[in-house]
């Protein structure tokens, strides 16, 4: 899959996304409230999947399907 996950990490608003293409992305971290209610070391312990396409951590149990993170796209125009 040339659009797995790599490498995760965070500071005080965003979760940063590595992919395997060699992109970077990045996602507001009050998408995830558990991840943003968590420490920096809950945060930090986290697992991905052979595949690369979901990641997981274990302590807070919050898991994240790469694939449909990188298909959200949310709304851009307000009424």
């Amino acid at each position: 899959m040339d659009r797995g996950a790599v490498s995760v990490h965070f500071d005080s608003r965003y979760l940063f996304l590595d992919l395997s293409d060699g992109r970077a992305v990045q996602f507001p971290l009050d998408w995830f409230p558990i991840l943003q209610a968590a420490t920096l070391a809950e945060r930090g312990h986290f697992a991905i999947s052979l595949d690369r396409q979901q990641l997981f951590w274990p302590e807070i149990d919050e898991d994240i399907n790469v694939p449909a993170l990188l298909s959200y796209q949310p709304e851009t125009g307000r009424q």
